[in-house]
């Protein structure tokens, strides 16, 4: 077991595989809910302040654990104030890209989103390398039975930003924003 001060208010603990078995802890197992695993981490907190002399005591320490080849490394972090900062994520936006081989299998699958009634998604299609790409912008995961109705059609599918951001700098765009609803109508109204 390695103890190492990082700071004033950071400890960093480093145990082998054979600290591991010698507590009787796993990674895998390790939880704050374990009362087994409460009472080493405690043990261990006791020996990390009488080695570098910071307290634990009423104080709220932060935990973080990080598996190695080797064993694991333990940061203990400690904290004067009573309450944590809460951060929210407001707005979480991910990109679903699919591929079709050709205009047929896209316009079946727009055709039958377009149908659902229920698909309010910002959607774009693109044309690269005679494939046809349909990216869906969802501030949430898609629900299933979107992912499976498309499935019918496409041939693979991407997620992310990384996928999207090429597409838009190599590909050709066909309809931009909302491509479902707008060729979904067309096809409608071309049909009757």
């Amino acid at each position: 077991m390695n103890i190492e001060q990082i700071d004033d208010s950071r400890v960093l603990i480093t145990l082998c595989d054979e600290d591991m078995k010698s507590y009787s802890v796993s990674f895998d197992t390790m939880s704050l809910s374990d009362e087994h695993t409460k009472k080493v981490l405690k043990q261990l907190m006791y020996y990390a302040s009488d080695k570098t002399g910071i307290s634990f005591e009423k104080k709220h320490i932060l935990i973080e654990a990080l598996k190695y080849e080797h064993g694991c490394i333990l940061l203990f972090t400690v904290s004067e104030k009573s309450k944590r900062k809460i951060y929210k994520i407001k707005y979480y936006n991910d990109s679903y890209i699919f591929t079709f081989e050709n205009a047929e299998a896209l316009l079946s699958c727009i055709q039958a989103l377009y149908f659902m009634n229920d698909f309010r998604f910002a959607s774009s299609v693109y044309l690269r390398k005679k494939r046809y790409y349909l990216v869906i912008n969802s501030p949430a995961a898609l629900k299933p039975k979107y992912i499976c109705t498309i499935s019918e059609f496409c041939s693979h599918q991407f997620r992310g930003r990384i996928h999207t951001a090429v597409l838009r700098e190599h590909a050709k765009l066909i309809s931009e924003k909302n491509a479902i609803e707008i060729i979904g109508s067309a096809l409608n109204h071309g049909g009757q």
